[in-house]
This record gives structure tokens, C-alpha cells and sequence, in this order.
């Protein structure tokens, strides 16, 4: 069935070449959606609810909210125990329930007059009839008898031919310019019957059938928004695409489903020699949104008429097109850590009294320690899972209203850190219950007998080796991850340090060297723990107690099956051994970024993968530029104590000098040849006596540290200050004695100080750029790594380009947001917006500080923009681009930690657009820690895991706007071809989470800027 996909992409291009043959339209009732009317599936469970309720009047405010899945399920299982009522999922549950809801014409008629009155159409309706106007659209077929196309034609000064039951003779009437056929399929209340009920909708008048095989004759149709749910609608079409000709069929479903009388269609629309394709979409709007501006790009007159129709649509019309990828064959399988998880979709739900002064977490800690009770407090709300007569045993007399079971969304879940606390501590709870493990109650558990003993120093302490559990989920499923972890024996008598240094010692220790095959075999062993007989892991919570909760865990895990590109096959069959049904998704491992060089000799531009190997045969992409755009020497300023000025000297001449790479990473480091040899100018570095060598030492008194660290903030700026008055294009670098480090970092309750940040900060605001480097960097022996990256950190900052990433458009602006926020000096929160701004090229670097003036703190202390602050954001993007680069950006790609919200993407979206800029990417980066994957390979018939880890590149989407990309792992040898290297080689690679919240670029783009930019701006800190 795959074949009859065609990516989202590949369908905009194909009805731009055909712009100039007329297209007919059939919209179902998703088309109306946005446009605030109730989907079918929404009608039908309205209805089941009316009945419900009018024969069971006394229960009518417990079942008001029919969407609730917990709602749905009571209503659904008594409709099946009276017996006369159609079963789930019925074909025809829709005209059905119609009938039985509404035996009346005139009723059921009112009941949809009611849910279209005051409905006006959304964006996608205005620019469906602006197509129209330039030719594009002549008729346009609907299921929908909610009149939104004929609103929408009037309102864009078109002229709607209005065609129903009692005016079918009107659909063989020619349209002119200006006017559009409007057909009504299902009838219109206005002028004739409603076609709803079986009998209604399987009796299709004859002449909308020939007419709409008329007008697919020659024509291509596009249908978006119909489920495919009328049988004579859907056997007229097949009839119609039974006649060979060249009109193509394009279905825009939502999402990648295709239901089976949808396939049925395309199937017998192919067999008659017709292109017939299946194109998963967003939706209607956006897919009319990207039609518009994809067919008339060059036509000027419709681009001013879309822009004007964008702007005067109510509402947010946000452009958020889904990722697609195509896969079309195995070069490799991943592994996972995530079994599949079936969970109970409902809870306990009940509220509690509490003391003045008691916080009811805590609270609620202490009242459930000893009993199988797991709950949370939320809203004034308490959510449990257990046995109602544990939670009356419990909570007695504190319990003040009645207990009921409410039901859990899965976006609840997914987003709601409560609700997932409470499942995560219900399942490892159940699982210790099965199994009789030992737990933290929290997030940990492990056997009794997995005991072992670290040393650190005359010290010894026991652990035990442990999983740690956590939740992950992705469009289709729910999964539990399990994670290497140790636990304590006595962890409130241990430092934080000290926790520390047992949990290096831990990891190193359990993944040394081979993390890929160890990390399998921890996965292998918890298997035959948690699933002794090779199957699903079935319990109650509490075990065995009937309450209903039910939970269910996998015994496979979850895998990913990758497609290297630019590979024309795959893998040619799989182990027997292995279930293929676990292959839940598919990804491809991109190319090796390519960065451009200059090429010592011909002066063009070369190529190479690998930046320290490029630089070291070629010379950096801005060498051209030396002595004209550029001086043509970098030029250090230094802030040291004069007690370790010429040491510190002699540490920054090695820069100058050439240094052997040694045994050290051969497949990846090579020997530093001196930066000049490496940059093509020299790099000048102060001697002690010189005016660009200031002494700064700590305050002689012996104050308090916190005193101390003010007074050496205050002597650090005012050598800055110093050194800027020699010259304003120093690279000042400031070094920070062992003995300074009980003064660069304080954090009690009165307030949060780093110095780090604050000279970052001052610096920034001055546009000055500072490198700090401490005391323990000089001893450091891996003294070419080093002299690398500090030489480079030093070139960067001097706002040069070593190198530019291959085939990145040279006007993209990306920019980074973030954020410091005291929350300790001042009773209010005073929150810092920190951006970084450059080109595809990595060229105008710049750092820009400002005090955010209105700003809103959710609960995990995370800072969002307000509308009017993200608008001034984005009229600093464009500052900050045209100062530096003397011209507007084409597209910009905006890049934080935390997810947007509604006033930013508005915010940032509307300056940005008034600034001519109509590419715009908002896109969430974090690191996903709870998911792990690892490489397998073939070997002696079966699936075994490969020695090294994932390749960098590797991408997969977790659903239409989120994805999985790893930015570190192996790459190739810097040796030989058919060699990989991987950077540190301890651990599993931790992979980023992508996630865009508003713009048009696909996965592939995105990922390549995400994975090129990682190389592109590197920093040394």
C-alpha cells in the first residue's frame, strides 16, 4: 500500500506544473473544521450521548462531556448492552444514529441549521475561490451542506452557482471567470431535503453521478476533508475513474491512514490506468495555504491577494506543515530501550482537606507511605490509583466530596508531569509487586541480590545495579523506557560530590568500551527479569486487588528500521528470529555534512569532511578577505594574576607552535600544525609587560565570599574596560586561577551569582568577546585536542569563518533564544533574553542582551515572550542581520529549549512578516534523555548489536512535527574509508528532539541545518 502514498511535497509540485488544467475539488466535513463545525465523529457521539441521556435523564451532568474517552467507553458499552443500537465503528453508524437521534426531516434539518448558524469560513475556504478567480478552480463538490463555499465566494466577489437536490439540472451549466460551481452533494436546508440517513445518502440523484463523472473526465480532483463514509458518493467516483484518461486523482487525507474504501478507490482508479495517490496532509487550511502559494509564487497580483486575504482572516492561521519522509528500503536496524505500554485511560479523582499550613504533596507522601496508594494533588484536585476501600482507609475523614473515576487523556499524559509521575510510580510499583523487586518507589528498582561495592579513596560504598523507569511516547504509542541506574544503601549520608564521583565511576564501568554490546546486554538481562516466559507482562494495580486498573507491558522493544541515503537497496531479508512487527518507524542517517575550504593553491573552493583535516591541508574559507574585509592578524587581550603571567603565556605560545596528535584518537585527531600553518595569519600574543596584559588579582581582606566575588566581578570589568580603550577588536581572554573558584559561583538563598555569566553578559552588551579558560586547562595532557579547539574558539570569536557548511542558502538567518533568570535577588523575576544571530555560513556572529520587559514563568521556572516582546525579537533578528550582513535575511530559523507559545509564534511570526520575511522556522531543540538506541548487524543469521554506536546524522520522526536526530556519534575515519571513529566512545549517544511549532521546512532541512550548525559554531567555554 505504500505505493500509493505521495509525499506532501511531491503533490505541491505536481499541481504547480499543472496550474493551466482546470482542477475540481470534493471537500468533506473536515474542510469545515476550522471553520468551528462539528466533525461527523463528534455529531455521531453527540447523538449517542442524547440518546443515553434522554433514557437515563438523572445521569445527564456525569455524561455532558461526550469527548472524555472514559465518558465515550460507559456510553458505548450500555448502547451494546440494549441490543438495538448499531455496534462501534459501524459503516453506517453515522446515517444511523442520525435517523434514530432524529426521526423527524424537519428536526434533524434544525439540528444542523443550529451547528452552522454564525459559522464564517476560515482560510481555507477564502483561498480555495481565490484559486477560482485565477482560473485554477471552476467547480467545487462538497458533502457539506453548511454553505461555507458559497459564504466564502461571495466574500472573495466571485459568483456561486448554487447546485442541490432541487437544482441538480444547474451542474451542467459552463462557469465563467467569475463565477464557481458550488455542488451539494448531501442537499442544503435552505432550498431542499438533507441527506443523512442510509436510505438519503445511498440514493445519490443519477444526474450529480453522470455530472460528476462528467467532470473528472478530463480533469484532476483533489479531495480533502471527506472520510470516504458514502457509498454512492464513493461508487459514483469509482465508476468515474473506471473511464481511462489523463486526470489525476489526488486523496489529501489527514495524517498517513488510509481507510480501506479509500484504498479500494485508488486501487480500482490504478487498475483502469489512472494516477490515483493517497497525500498525507495537515489539514485542509494549510494544505490550501501551501497550494496558493506553491502554484502562483511568480504571479504577483496573487500574491498580494492571498497576503491581503491571510490578514484579514480572523484567528491564527499558523503554518505548521507536517514532516514527511520516504524510506524506501533497510540499510539498518536500531534497537531500543521502549516496550510498549497499555495503560488503564482512567483514574481515581476525589478532593481532600488540608491543614493551613501542610503542602499537600508532602502531605500526601506521608499519608500513603505504608500503603499501595499512588497519588498526586493537582488544582485542588486529588488523582489516585489503588482500591477504593485503601484510599477511605487512607485519607478517611480528609476526603470531602465523592470519589469517582475520571478518565486520563494521552495529551494529559504526554504533557501533564503529574499524571505521568503518577502511572511511573503505579507501574514500578505493579512490576516490584509481580516480582517481588526492591524499589525507590519512584523511579528505581532492582533484585536484592545485584549488590556491589565502589571505592573512592580510603572509602567504600555499597550500591545496587538498577533500571530506571520512565515514559516516552511518540504519534502511535506509549512506551515504558529503561535506563542503567544504581541506588544508594544510604543516600541521605552522601554528598552530592561524592554521588557523583560513584555515579562516573558506575557508568564507566558498566559501559566501558564496548557501550553498544553492554547496553544490549543490560536491556537482555531486565528482559528475562521482567518477562521470564518471553511475553507480555499483564497486572492489576495494586497486584491483584480487581480494580480495574490494568496495565500491560511488551516483552520486545521497540526498533527503527534506517535508509542511508543515497543507497539504491537494503538489507535482502531478515532473521526469523526477529519480529518485524516491531519496527515501529523508519528513518534515514543523512550524508556527512561537507564543509567548504579555500584550496591553498587554485584559490577555489574545496571540500572536506572533516574541519581539523581541511584546515590543516587548505586554508579557511575567509582567507581572501585577509587585509581588506579582515585585518590580517588576530590580536589577544589577557586578564591573569601577574603571579601566573609567564606560565599562562607560555600555555597560550603553544598555540604557535606545532604539536604531534600522539596515540590519541588517530581516526580522528590529527597533528596541529601551528596557527598559522592552520588560519594562514598569525595569532599575537601579549607577553606579561605588554599594554595588552592586565593584572587582576582577588581584594586583599579577607572578606565574605560573597563580598569577594562582587569585588573581583568589579576588577574583572574594569580591566575589560582597560583593554577595550587599546583596541576594540581584541579577543580577551581571561584566566581563572583553582584558587578563584570558591568566588566564581555562589548560589544560597539570598541569591545566585556566576561569574561566567555575568562577564559573558557585560562583554555581550559592549560587543566585546571573552574566552575564559581555568587553572586545570595548563595540566591538561591531551595538548593537540586542545590547541585545536582554543584555536579555533579564537578564531570564531574574532568573528571570522574557518569553513561554511556545503549547500546551505546563504540568506537564512539562524538565531538562538535564551534565557537567564534570577529568581533570587529580587522579589520579582528579572529575565535576560539572550540571542545569538548568523548566516548560513556561520558569518555575522552576533550576541545581543536586553532586559525582557513582560514575560511569563510557568511552573518549572521556564520564561516565555510576551506578544509585544517576541515582536520586538523579531525586529531585532532583522537589525541584527542587516548590520551585519547589509541585507534582510530570506529565511529564519529560530532555535530554543523550551517549547513556543501562542503569544511568541504570533509575536516573532507578525514582525518578521511585516519585515518582508515569509520563511520562518520555530523549532524546539532538547536533548531526549530517556530514549537509547543502538546499531545491529547481521551476523551468523540473527540480529546482533554493532560494536559501535549510531552513525552522526541518524533521523527518524517520532510524529508529523517532532523527530529524533543525533548530532554525535560515529563518523568516518580521518584514516581510511572504511574505518569509523566515534568522540568520547564511553556512552551511549544521547539523541536530539526536533520539534517545530510553526513553518514549512521538512525534517531533511532542518535536520541538515540542526547537524551542519553543530559543526559550523563551535565555541570553546
Amino acid at each position: 500500500m505504500n505505493d500509493l502514498l505521495l509525499p506532501y511535497d511531491a503533490f505541491l509540485r505536481a499541481v504547480k506544473q499543472n496550474i493551466d488544467n482546470e482542477h475540481v475539488f470534493l471537500l468533506g466535513a473536515g474542510a469545515s473544521i476550522s471553520s468551528g463545525v462539528k466533525p461527523a465523529e463528534d455529531c455521531i457521539w453527540e447523538w449517542k450521548k442524547d440518546i443515553f441521556v434522554s433514557k437515563n435523564p438523572n445521569l445527564a451532568n456525569q455524561y455532558k462531556e461526550f469527548k472524555a474517552e472514559a465518558v465515550r467507553y460507559s456510553i458505548q458499552r450500555w448502547l451494546d448492552n440494549e441490543g438495538c443500537y448499531p455496534s462501534l465503528n459501524d459503516p453506517d453508524e453515522y446515517s444511523k444514529y442520525a435517523l434514530i437521534a432524529y426521526p423527524i426531516d424537519d428536526v434533524r434539518k434544525k439540528y444542523f441549521e443550529n451547528i452552522y448558524r454564525g459559522k464564517e469560513p476560515f482560510i481555507g475556504y477564502r483561498l480555495l475561490c481565490l484559486l477560482a478567480q485565477f482560473g485554477m478552480i471552476h467547480s467545487v463538490f462538497t458533502t457539506n451542506f453548511d454553505g461555507l463555499i458559497i459564504k466564502a465566494a461571495h466574500q472573495t466577489n466571485l459568483t456561486p452557482i448554487d447546485v442541490t437536490l432541487d437544482t441538480s439540472e444547474r451542474i451542467h451549466r459552463p462557469a465563467s471567470r467569475n463565477e464557481l460551481l458550488c455542488v451539494a452533494l448531501h442537499g442544503d436546508f435552505k432550498y431542499g431535503p438533507l441527506k443523512n440517513t442510509n436510505i438519503e445518502l445511498d440514493t445519490q440523484n443519477d444526474t450529480f453521478v453522470k455530472a460528476l463523472s462528467h467532470h473528472l473526465y478530463n480533469k484532476h480532483l483533489i479531495v480533502s476533508g471527506y472520510s470516504g463514509r458514502d457509498r454512492s458518493l464513493m461508487n459514483a467516483l469509482k465508476t468515474a475513474y473506471t473511464i481511462k484518461d489523463s486526470g489525476l486523482l489526488f486523496w489529501c487525507g489527514y495524517g498517513h491512514e488510509i481507510k480501506p474504501e479509500v484504498e479500494d478507490l485508488l486501487l480500482k482508479a490504478r487498475e483502469a490506468g489512472r494516477h490515483a495517490y493517497f497525500v498525507p496532509t495537515d489539514g485542509f487550511d494549510n494544505t490550501l495555504i501551501h497550494l496558493a502559494r506553491s502554484c502562483f509564487e511568480n504571479q504577483q497580483e496573487f500574491k498580494d491577494k492571498a497576503e491581503q486575504t491571510l490578514k484579514a482572516t480572523q484567528g491564527d492561521a499558523w503554518v505548521v506543515t507536517p514532516f514527511s519522509m520516504e524510506v524506501k528500503h533497510t540499510n539498518t536496524i536500531i534497537r531500543s530501550n521502549l516496550f510498549h505500554l497499555s495503560f488503564p485511560k482512567e483514574v481515581f479523582q476525589f478532593e481532600l482537606e488540608f491543614n493551613d499550613n501542610e503542602k499537600p504533596w508532602q502531605t500526601i507522601k506521608e499519608l500513603t507511605k505504608s500503603s499501595t496508594i499512588v497519588a498526586a494533588p493537582l488544582k485542588k484536585m486529588v488523582y489516585a490509583l489503588g482500591t477504593l476501600s485503601d484510599i477511605h482507609n487512607v485519607f478517611g475523614s480528609r476526603i470531602k466530596s465523592e470519589i469517582r473515576r475520571t478518565p486520563v487523556s494521552i495529551e494529559e499524559l504526554k504533557r501533564g508531569s503529574v499524571f505521568k509521575n503518577l502511572y511511573r510510580k503505579a507501574i514500578i510499583n505493579g512490576i516490584c509487586q509481580v516480582h517481588s523487586l526492591m524499589t525507590d518507589g519512584y523511579a528505581r528498582f532492582w533484585q536484592s541480590a545485584d549488590k556491589k561495592r565502589i571505592n573512592i579513596g580510603s572509602e567504600t560504598f555499597d550500591i545496587f545495579e538498577a533500571a530506571k523507569i520512565s515514559l516516552f511516547f511518540d504519534d502511535k504509542y506509549t512506551y515504558i523506557s529503561l535506563k542503567p541506574a544504581f541506588a544508594l544503601t544510604n543516600s541521605e549520608q552522601v554528598t552530592k560530590e561524592t554521588t557523583r564521583e560513584i555515579s562516573r565511576i558506575y557508568y564507566e564501568g558498566l559501559l566501558r568500551r564496548q557501550p553498544n554490546p553492554n547496553f544490549d546486554a543490560f536491556l537482555s538481562k531486565w528482559k528475562i527479569i521482567l518477562f521470564p516466559s518471553g511475553t507480555r507482562l499483564h497486572f492489576d494495580y495494586p497486584a491483584q486487588s480487581a480494580s480495574g486498573f490494568k496495565f500491560s507491558i511488551s516483552a520486545d522493544t521497540m526498533h527503527v528500521k534506517l535508509m542511508k541515503a543515497r543507497t539504491e537497496s537494503g538489507l535482502k531479508f531478515f532473521p526469523n528470529s526477529f519480529n518485524q512487527k516491531t519496527l515501529v518507524h523508519g528513518g534515514i542517517q543523512y550524508l556527512e555534512p561537507q564543509l567548504d575550504f579555500i584550496h591553498k593553491d587554485t584559490g577555489k573552493i574545496t571540500r572536506d569532511f572533516h574541519p581539523m583535516r581541511g584546515l590543516a591541508n587548505n586554508r579557511p574559507y575567509d582567507f581572501p578577505m585577509n587585509g581588506n574585509v579582515f585585518d590580517s592578524e588576530i590580536n589577544l587581550g589577557v586578564i591573569c594574576p601577574v603571579s601566573f603571567s609567564d606560565k599562562f603565556f607560555r600555555f597560550l605560545n603553544r598555540l604557535n607552535q606545532q604539536q604531534s596528535a600522539g596515540a590519541y584518537n588517530p581516526d580522528y585527531l590529527l597533528d596541529y600544525p601551528g596557527f598559522l600553518s592552520a588560519y594562514g595569519i598569525p595569532l599575537n600574543i601579549p607577553h606579561a609587560k605588554s599594554e595588552r596584559t592586565k593584572d587582576c588579582n582577588l581584594p586583599e581582606n579577607k572578606q565574605a565570599s560573597k563580598q569577594m566575588a562582587l569585588e573581583l566581578l568589579a576588577a574583572i570589568k574594569k580591566r575589560i574596560d582597560q583593554l577595550e580603550a587599546v583596541s576594540k577588536k581584541l579577543v580577551i581572554v581571561i584566566f581563572i586561577p583553582s584558587s578563584w573558584n570558591a568566588f566564581t559561583r555562589i548560589d544560597d538563598e539570598q541569591e545566585k551569582f556566576d561569574l561566567h555569566d555575568h562577564i559573558k553578559a557585560y562583554a555581550a552588551q559592549r560587543g566585546i568577546v571573552t574566552q575564559f579558560i581555568r587553572e586545570d586547562t595548563l595540566s591538561d595532557q591531551l595538548t593537540c585536542q586542545v590547541n585545536w579547539w582554543l584555536s579555533l574558539a579564537f578564531y570564531v570569536k574574532a568573528l571570522r569563518t574557518p569553513w561554511i557548511l556545503t549547500g546551505l542558502e546563504t540568506k537564512t538567518a539562524f538565531v538562538g533564544i535564551g534565557y537567564s533568570v534570577n529568581h533570587k535577588q529580587f522579589k520579582e523575576k528579572v529575565v535576560l533574553g539572550c540571542s545569538h544571530i548568523y548566516n548560513a555560513q556561520g558569518q555575522g556572529l552576533k550576541y545581543k542582551l536586553s532586559k525582557v520587559d513582560d514575560c511569563y514563568i510557568d511552573r518549572k521556572n521556564n520564561p516565555f515572550l510576551s506578544y509585544q516582546d517576541a515582536y520586538k525579537f523579531g525586529v531585532l533578528i532583522r537589525e541584527l542581520f542587516f548590520n551585519a550582513m547589509g541585507d534582510l535575511p530570506t529565511r529564519v530559523v529560530v532555535h530554543k529549549r523550551t517549547l513556543f507559545k501562542k503569544d511568541e509564534i504570533n509575536g516573532i511570526v507578525d514582525s518578521l512578516k511585516k519585515s518582508g520575511i515569509e520563511q520562518i522556522d520555530l523549532v524546539e531543540i532538547n536533548y531526549e534523555e530517556d530514549a537509547r538506541f543502538i546499531s545491529l548487524m547481521l551476523r551468523d543469521g540473527n540480529f546482533q548489536p554493532h560494536p559501535f554506536p549510531l552513525s552522526r546524522g541518524t533521523c527518524f520522526l517520532l510524529d508529523s512535527v517532532s523527530a529524533l536526530l543525533w548530532t554525535h556519534g560515529i563518523v568516518p575515519s580521518v584514516k581510511a574509508d572504511h574505518r569509523n571513529f566515534y568522540l568520547g566512545g564511553k556512552n551511549i549517544p544521547v539523541p536530539l528532539r526536533i520539534k517545530k511549532h510553526y513553518g514549512e521546512s521538512n525534517i531533511s532541512t532542518i535536520a541538515t541545518d540542526v547537524n551542519g550548525n553543530a559543526i559550523v559554531y563551535q565555541k570553546w567555554e
